[in-house]
């Protein structure tokens, strides 16, 4: 005995692209000293950048060197006492994302970076 079954055959579409934030985590995290000459001090940062969606964090991952310089530069402007309090820390994660976004509308035309966020923050003093 035979059977023959009706196939059909079903043909998936490509799934929508991801809408929505994603995050961008700068690997490694930033080691960096800060302070006077006299007496240095040093911070561990881990630096994650919620981006637009899934292109917008393909476009900043290409341009992660330029991003870390950028915060780099930021971090050696700033005093112990902005460091040190969380009313500092907050303007620096303001200050980074305005100089963030500027950055990337020079590269790319668009700011797509809507937020940065310390997931980790660590102050020797």
């Amino acid at each position: 005995m035979c059977c023959f079954g009706l196939v059909s055959a079903v043909f998936a579409e490509d799934p929508p692209a991801a809408t929505g934030p994603s995050y961008v985590e700068l690997e490694p995290s930033f080691t960096l000293n800060y302070g006077s000459s006299a007496r240095l001090r040093y911070i561990q940062a881990s630096i994650t950048l919620r981006v637009r969606d899934s292109s917008a964090a393909l476009d900043v991952t290409a341009h992660s060197d330029a991003i870390r310089h950028q915060i780099i530069m930021l971090f050696s402007r700033q005093s112990p006492e902005q460091i040190k309090s969380s009313a500092g820390r907050d303007n620096i994660l303001d200050q980074a994302l305005r100089e963030l976004q500027d950055l990337m509308i020079k590269e790319t035309g668009r700011p797509l970076i809507d937020r940065v966020l310390f997931t980790d923050f660590i102050v020797q003093s």
